[in-house]
């Protein structure tokens, strides 16, 4: 019998904040840094809830938890900084997904210290982004952001998939 004529798996009937996370963690996406200034210091973090909303006006929207470490300096910004990371910036990813690292964070080599927003100067794409909206989520802020500013270098992409960064290509 071929696979696709398996009898699918018995679908779980709950709806468990431990049993949904496991649904949400086998879902692909692409993996972006969102960067900003808090006062002088640059402030940013991995996020994988990014997608594009729209090419006019060119918007994207993103997902931050509000517990997040730099989530209350993103909504007091009107610019943030938004990179789509490829395949090669996986070192880049962990360094943005884990607070143990935020020490190692925006060197000069890779980030570029705009005015309006931090700008990897990695990555697939980058832009500088007018916070248009947020809208309140329960445990997080949807943030709905206008590019400005776009660069881009074609390449094969980094995606967040089963818990774990992957790199497609």
């Amino acid at each position: 019998m071929a696979p696709y004529d398996a009898a699918p798996p018995s679908p779980s009937i709950s709806t468990s904040p431990v049993d949904f996370k496991e649904v949400l963690a086998h879902l692909a996406s692409g993996v972006a840094i969102v960067s900003c200034w808090d006062g002088d210091t640059p402030r940013g973090l991995l996020v994988s809830s990014i997608t594009g909303l729209s090419v006019e006006p060119p918007r994207f929207l993103f997902c931050v938890r509000k517990e997040a470490g730099c989530h209350d300096a993103l909504l007091t910004r009107s610019h943030l900084g938004v990179a789509l990371l490829g395949s090669t910036d996986e070192d880049e990813a962990l360094r943005f997904a884990s607070s143990h690292r935020a020490g190692e964070r925006f060197t000069l080599e890779r980030w570029r210290r705009a005015a309006s927003a931090p700008v990897y100067r990695g990555g697939l794409a980058s832009a500088v982004c007018e916070v248009e909206q947020v809208v309140d989520a329960a445990t997080h802020s949807i943030f709905i952001v206008t590019a400005s500013e776009v660069a881009f270098a074609p390449g094969p992409a980094l995606v967040s998939w089963n818990r774990a960064l992957s790199r497609l290509g």
